[in-house]
């Protein structure tokens, strides 16, 4: 470095970097790049709201142009350049950016296809009326004031902003060696969870994102969570993930041509440039993009339409999938929660975002609270005085004619009647006009109306449960005014085969079965018919199956397991056995499964045309739970079929009309159980209790039964009893049953029924 003498100053890295970069690393990351968790508001955003509201750019006023906007700020609080402004500005405007706009623009503000904004000379802004809601009561001592950047001026550090708008609106920001990517979400959504947490800190994330479902884009789209929410439940714990969004898109049939029409984007993706990318895609002549026939954007101002046209007799579906993987049709967003919390930048997950704006709520109504005291107390004060004069009206005004001077009078004043400076010079301002019955009746209204003021706001002041409650009531107000419904939707990820599409195949008819070992093997009808159908003494249990079903190649293997879960099998591509082989562990098939998961009963469908019948779930500890077909049409290979605790699945069948339900216990316990009481339940549940265990034991044979027919029970000492079916009374579920086999010891027990 030289002085300014011209010498040169000879300077090591590690104090210049202490000197020089630091200071400057610290005003970047505080004063310019990173949002308060507060307010959510960059200081350029800050600044920009506070000039406009100087201005009164109410929603109710006309639209005022943007130069003087942005002159007013770069002049009184933000001399950084009227570019950065006035993009700021223009950002505030933009509803594809802005999840609730906070600047009603008049004018070209921009596109979502890249285009700028015209210069600040050509158009006009105001503030929103949810822009109101994060100035409202900032006249009321409610946040700290810093001076401007030459000490002429006073602005404030944060607003008061009486909603979360740090979750609401988002932020993003590089400053150095930090940046933040905060996703928008929904208002109704954010307010809700705030509320929960105000009434419950100690609630925990689960509970929360079962309000705050996730991100909630301007341009909607759809969100690729991970299986069972994981991406969003890492974010919404550290504050820091990835996850997928996708565009939103419909199929048309037009003819023989199949449209791919997109209806909404990823956020912060060009429509125009992803358009000229699968155009370019198209000219490239690669398979499958050779497919599109043509690329057309139908947008207007009724919402966005861009037309992906497929040539006659080509799979839409396959092109959409590659295009997915090449295109901006599918983005991922890096979320990266950092604001400024505590006078420094902080990684923040969900719950800490909501600790820190609700203990802000709270200090801005007791601040707001306390400057309403005072106000009113002085206000009382003053009005107490009025009365006393307005009851003394004649003596009142001999004083005050028999005075020298203004001075004196007020000085009189006081003394005669025990008055304050304060009241006396009230006194003095006093109207004739005000000296009417009328007026004399409407200042006692007034302080009596102050007074219960006053007794309310005490009591706000000295209770943190009312602060609370009117913290809560307030943001509750602002939902009704300005909810609005969610726009993107959340889905798990789910594994996606992508095939070549190929020429028809003849149909293949398969048996698939369960082995004695709980395996599974595909078998082509032709090699089952061959295999030796009689058990004979070298038999292994491979060779024995449990549970056969007839598909096809066109056909979906539906697996429901042990651990209540269900797997989707494509049948054309699950590889084929022969009679004699082992079988495959489900999870060589499904890679997802866990190690100790098998199959308890297969069925062969196809998706399109589910069967009719409800389906019923028997488990070990005698839980029953009958759920429709439709509930197990899931785009997933691997998800939940029925909700167990400390129990496992053991059966599944078709409800099949008149019958009841019998169970055979391990102790020899029978129960026939009517069915008529037993709910329809969503796919995600427990079901209802079948029959009552003793301690220890548990569920051998469950069946629904008809009148007509036997069970015969076999034990593991080698007893068997063979007893009708009607000799065994209908009794209602959730009962312990009767003894149907008296067991010889202990050790003996149900081998089967």
């Amino acid at each position: 470095m030289i002085d300014s003498n011209g010498k040169i100053i000879e300077s090591t890295v590690q104090e210049v970097l202490h000197n020089s970069m630091m200071p400057y690393a610290e005003h970047v990351i505080l004063d310019r790049a990173l949002p308060r968790v507060e307010d959510g508001l960059k200081p350029v955003q800050r600044r920009i709201l506070y000039a406009m509201n100087e201005q009164s750019l109410t929603p109710d006023k006309p639209h005022k142009k943007c130069a003087k906007i942005v002159g007013d700020c770069l002049g009184k609080y933000h001399p950084h350049g009227d570019t950065s402004v006035y993009d700021a500005l223009v950002r505030m405007a933009q509803d594809f950016n802005m999840r609730m706009t906070l600047v009603d623009g008049h004018g070209n503000f921009g596109s979502v296809d890249g285009d700028g904004a015209a210069a600040y000379r050509y158009t006009e802004a105001r503030l929103t009326n949810i822009a109101l809601e994060l100035l409202k009561d900032i006249d009321k001592d409610t946040v700290n004031f810093t001076f401007n950047f030459d000490d002429t001026l006073k602005e404030p550090e944060t607003l008061p902003g009486h909603y979360p708008n740090l979750l609401v609106n988002g932020a993003s920001g590089i400053a150095v060696g930090l940046a933040t990517n905060i996703p928008t979400h929904n208002l109704g959504e954010v307010i809700d969870g705030a509320v929960q947490y105000i009434e419950n800190p100690n609630v925990s994330l689960e509970e929360l994102m079962c309000t705050i479902k996730g991100p909630d884009f301007s341009t909607g789209g759809i969100i690729i969570a991970g299986e069972n929410n994981e991406e969003l439940k890492t974010a919404y714990e550290t504050g820091r993930a990835k996850i997928k969004v996708r565009a939103s898109v419909v199929f048309e049939k037009h003819g023989e041509k199949e449209y791919i029409v997109i209806k909404e984007i990823p956020y912060q993706v060009n429509k125009a440039t992803l358009l000229k990318s699968i155009a370019e895609l198209k000219e490239s002549k690669v398979a499958p993009f050779d497919d599109i026939s043509d690329v057309v954007d139908e947008s207007d101002r009724n919402g966005m339409r861009a037309v992906i046209k497929i040539k006659p007799n080509k799979n839409a579906q396959y092109v959409l999938q590659k295009l997915y993987q090449k295109t901006d049709l599918e983005t991922t967003f890096g979320i990266n929660m950092v604001a400024i919390a505590d006078g420094k930048p902080r990684q923040m997950g969900l719950k800490e975002i909501l600790k820190y704006y609700t203990n802000y709520q709270v200090s801005v109504v007791l601040r707001r609270s306390k400057y309403e005291l005072e106000r009113a107390k002085e206000r009382a004060h003053i009005l107490e005085g009025l009365i006393i004069a307005v009851q003394n009206i004649d003596e009142v005004i001999q004083i005050i004619k028999k005075s020298e001077n203004t001075q004196n009078a007020r000085e009189n004043l006081k003394k005669r009647f025990d008055l304050t400076e304060v009241q006396a010079v009230a006194i003095l301002d006093l109207r004739l006009s005000r000296l009417t019955k009328l007026e004399i009746t409407k200042l006692e209204t007034e302080l009596a109306e102050l007074k219960k003021l006053i007794k309310e706001l005490e009591s706000i002041i000295s209770s943190k449960k009312k602060q609370n409650q009117l913290v809560i009531k307030e943001m509750l107000e602002i939902k009704k005014k300005y909810n609005t419904p969610r726009k993107t939707k959340i889905q798990s990820k789910a594994e996606e085969v992508i095939e070549e599409p190929v020429q028809e195949k003849a149909v293949e008819e398969y048996k698939i079965l369960i082995t004695a070992e709980n395996k599974l093997k595909k078998l082509t009808k032709k090699s089952f018919k061959q295999s030796n159908t009689i058990v004979e003494e070298n038999t292994g249990k491979h060779q024995i199956a449990i549970d056969i079903v007839d598909g096809n190649s066109t056909q979906t293997l539906i697996v429901f397991t042990n651990l209540g879960n269900v797997c989707k099998i494509d049948l054309e591509i699950m590889p084929e056995s022969r009679f004699s082989d082992k079988g495959k562990k489900l999870k060589e098939i499904i890679a997802l499964a866990e190690p100790n998961e098998y199959p308890i009963k297969l069925y062969a469908v196809d998706l399109n045309n589910l069967p009719k019948t409800d389906l019923l779930f028997f488990t070990a500890n005698g839980m029953i739970k009958k759920s429709k077909w439709e509930e197990y049409a899931l785009q997933k290979t691997y998800y939940q079929g029925i909700k167990l605790k400390e129990d496992s699945l053991i059966k599944v069948e078709d409800d099949i009309p008149n019958t009841t339900l019998l169970f055979v216990t391990k102790n020899g316990i029978a129960l026939r159980a009517s069915k008529e009481d037993i709910p329809t339940y969503v796919r995600v549940s427990s079901g209802v209790q079948g029959i009552l265990l003793n301690e220890g034991d548990k569920i051998n044979y469950v069946s629904q039964v008809s009148e007509e027919g036997e069970v015969v029970i076999i034990s593991r000492a080698g007893l068997y009893k063979k007893v009708k079916i009607t000799e065994i009374n209908v009794l209602a579920r959730r009962r312990k049953g009767v003894k149907i086999l008296d067991l010889t010891d202990e050790s003996d027990g149900v081998l089967f029924a």
